[in-house]
């Protein structure tokens, strides 16, 4: 069977600079995900899959909102932000004066690790499931992460980003990472296992991306992740969209992962969204391309 997975980075809302608030807010949670999202769930039997943020999970109006989305089909996947968890956690003090950190590089291995024991057991205590799927914040994972997850009993990682490279920003590269799932070597996450002695324990579910945008010009144009053709709605158009989910059916790719963060629905919440025009064209696109996908035969 053919399948899209839709998955969301479901984080407090931002501003429209990517700033924090504080105290925190949560509408993209509260009101965007049951209001604005669920509908479209429901239309086109979706089953998304939410990366819950540490953060998430101290506010009980957004731990109810998801409990009642796993009870409609949806699978609740760890994204850990580890500046907002034990050891070390920045919670509560002066979270807006903080930028995001990579879970694999910012911080000890021993440190990736009990936070990501932190909040695999702040999942199963606040909304009663284990997870088994896993995105790092700013998609910065490891070998050593891949080792952790294996450990917690996790099954999947959706951290690479093919064709990008963060490196300028302190990430990892995935440049030369596979576009299609794959079983990750113990030798690299951005690597097929060469088989079964090699293989990590962790399928890599990688999230869609296709070359440059705009042809020739595109190629010109200096390295920046906006430039890239991703199966997310935040900055592609309709248009783009659906020619991604048809090469994805020349080119035999049974699975593809869209991903968007919650707050990206929302206004004034993200640079993305700045009036009611702009969610409202945000709504139709994802809208339209689940559409599309469903009718040429992808599940969701």
């Amino acid at each position: 069977m053919k399948r899209i997975y839709v998955t969301l980075d479901t984080e407090m809302d931002n501003d429209e600079h990517w700033g924090k608030h504080y105290p925190p807010e949560y509408s993209s949670v509260i009101e965007g995900i049951p209001k604005l999202l669920r509908p479209i769930w429901d239309r086109y039997d979706v089953h998304p899959v939410y990366f819950v943020s540490p953060e998430v999970l101290y506010d009980a109006r957004c731990v109810a909102v998801l409990r009642e989305e796993v009870q409609k089909g949806a699978v609740i996947g760890a994204h850990l932000h580890p500046e907002y968890i034990e050891p070390d956690s920045i919670w509560g003090k002066g979270i807006e004066k903080e930028t995001a950190k990579y879970p694999c590089s910012d911080y000890t291995d021993e440190a990736e690790k009990e936070k990501l024991k932190n909040l695999t057991g702040l999942i199963r205590e606040k909304i009663g499931v284990k997870p088994v799927w896993y995105r790092a914040a700013r998609f910065g994972a490891d070998t050593q992460t891949i080792q952790t997850l294996r450990e917690l009993g996790y099954r999947y990682d959706s951290s690479v980003t093919p064709h990008i490279d963060w490196t300028s920003k302190g990430g990892p590269d995935h440049s030369r990472a596979p576009m299609r799932r794959y079983k990750i070597s113990r030798e690299s996450l951005q690597r097929r296992s060469q088989g079964e002695k090699d293989f990590s324990g962790i399928i890599e579910k990688p999230v869609t991306i296709y070359g440059k945008r705009w042809g020739i010009i595109g190629q010109l144009l200096p390295d920046n992740w906006l430039f890239y053709k991703w199966l997310r709605p935040t900055h592609m158009t309709y248009l783009e969209l659906k020619q991604i989910v048809r090469q994805m059916t020349r080119d035999g790719l049974d699975e593809g992962v869209m991903m968007f963060h919650s707050m990206e629905i929302m206004i004034n919440r993200t640079p993305y969204v700045r009036n009611g025009w702009m969610q409202r064209y945000f709504l139709w696109r994802l809208d339209r391309i689940l559409k599309y996908a469903s009718e040429n035969g992808y599940a969701l």
